[in-house]
């Protein structure tokens, strides 16, 4: 069965409405003892209702007694039971945080009286008059519209089985998914020190994981105690739900849309100013902290095959945007990618000299152990991505990547080198030498200019220069043959 469906007593969404609308929008007596009919049936299809309408059905009930039932004790009786249901039922949540039922009702905004009232018919040998339990029963059905029915109303639709639908809710879902993906992602770098969500200190941040996550994976993570959930359990519910999460038929487009959006944290100024701007304005790179903070999502884009269409994306925006140094940051993040795609290049060439299932069935951790004991001399500090993935081959092809390399892009310089080492077979280093010293000098033109040249030029300097083109383009010609 499909994960991210849900199954429920009502036969579709016009029956809920219906509901809906004979209870709240009728004043008819009939409407509502026709709502009350389906609640039964419900109730019998799922004996286990959300409490909601749990609540509901137990109040509509009593309020439809009383207008055919003339026996007041009886009467005050179930009122008075209904009342307790609803209070139990609705705080419950609340409650279970160790909460007071007093303070539950004010963060809920159930009027303190109600509780009260529930005191006095669960511990008082005389019940509540039936005129304050009729006005209590009016309340709560008021509540529970504003607090159940409303608020699930915009959600409520009908799934077709076999039948995938895209819409509009497609693109705020994914946006979720990344900004949850990312906040985590910041959390699990060990510069933070985060093992659990109590400790996270921004409370927008909290905030923001406990909602995204609520949106996500509705009422599957426990959230009543923060310092029990770690940061990551969290991880673990993603990866576990990505499939679910990630269905959408344009997912890939709505991923990149969100990575580069001008309030994601990826391409963020403020972020990489924080973490690694010593790096980054005079070093040229980006600092190993600042990296580690979107391990995380990186990796998972990796295992879920949108990290490719993610890097071709960052390549266009390296030419496309308009802010200087968001496309070197993206030029940079392209570079460390496709880094770290070559360091899995070698590590699957050398678990084909292993035991390929035993290294299959081996977590990320001891992947990532097994690769420092594999390779102790190449860089440690760099990204480490999914081992178990291999690289796409397009991204291995000279033919693929020759429009990139070809194209004029100032920001190449920064990541054509990786690019050519992922080729197989290899290009030589001296071919890949040239090429980066050609992309050198087309992005920086003005290091080549000869306008501020005092030099008299002659016909024997314009004659050497022709001869020195000839060279140059049968270099060229044997470098495109190598290649």
């Amino acid at each position: 069965m499909n994960q991210s469906c849900q199954i429920v007593p009502w036969f579709d969404s016009k029956e809920w409405f219906e509901v809906y609308e004979k209870i709240y929008s009728s004043p008819s007596l009939k409407s509502k003892q026709e709502a009350l009919e389906i609640l039964l049936v419900w109730k019998a299809r799922c004996p286990s209702l959300p409490a909601g309408i749990e609540s509901t059905l137990g109040l509509l009930e009593v309020h439809i007694q009383d207008s055919t039932q003339g026996n007041e004790k009886l009467l005050r009786l179930a009122y008075a039971t209904a009342m307790m249901r609803f209070v139990n039922h609705m705080l419950d949540a609340e409650i279970a945080k160790g909460t007071s039922l007093h303070h539950a009702a004010r963060a809920s905004d159930v009027p303190d009286w109600i509780i009260d009232l529930r005191h006095d018919t669960a511990h008082n040998n005389v019940l509540p008059s039936i005129e304050i339990l009729r006005e209590a029963s009016l309340i709560g059905l008021e509540w529970l519209n504003n607090n159940y029915w409303l608020k699930h109303k915009e959600y409520i639709k009908n799934f077709v089985s076999g039948h995938k639908e895209v819409n509009s809710t497609d693109e705020n879902k994914i946006s979720v998914l990344i900004s949850f993906c990312t906040t985590l992602s910041i959390c699990t770098s060990p510069s933070c020190k985060i093992k659990n969500v109590s400790e996270i200190a921004d409370i927008n941040m909290r905030e923001a994981i406990i909602n995204d996550a609520r949106d996500l994976f509705a009422n599957s993570v426990d959230f009543s105690n923060l310092k029990t959930v770690s940061i990551s359990s969290l991880v673990n519910t993603l990866n576990i739900n990505a499939k679910r999460l990630l269905k959408s038929k344009n997912t890939a487009v709505l991923v990149n849309k969100a990575l580069t959006s001008e309030d994601s944290l990826f391409l963020s100024s403020d972020l990489l100013h924080y973490m690694s701007e010593t790096d980054f304005y005079i070093k040229g790179n980006l600092s190993h902290k600042y990296v580690q903070c979107f391990e995380v999502l990186l990796t998972f884009l990796h295992t879920n095959d949108l990290l490719m269409d993610f890097v071709q994306d960052l390549i266009k925006f390296t030419n496309e945007e308009n802010d200087s140094e968001k496309r070197k940051l993206a030029a940079l993040w392209v570079s460390e990618i496709l880094q770290a795609l070559k360091k899995s290049v070698l590590f699957c060439q050398k678990i084909k000299g292993s035991d390929p299932d035993q290294t299959r069935n081996k977590k990320r951790k001891e992947l990532k152990l097994l690769y420092k004991h594999w390779f102790p001399n190449e860089k440690q500090t760099g990204l480490l991505l999914d081992l178990h993935k291999s690289v796409p081959s397009e991204w291995m092809d000279i033919k693929f990547i020759q429009p990139i390399i070809s194209s004029y892009n100032p920001y190449l310089i920064y990541f054509i080198k990786p690019l050519l080492d992922l080729v197989e077979p290899s290009v030589p280093k001296t071919n890949i030498e040239k090429i980066c010293n050609l992309a050198k000098i087309i992005s920086t033109p003005e290091s080549t200019s000869s306008a501020n040249s005092t030099k008299i030029y002659t016909i024997e300097d314009l004659q050497s220069t022709q001869r020195s083109r000839v060279v140059v383009e049968e270099a060229r010609l044997r470098l495109h043959g190598n290649m």
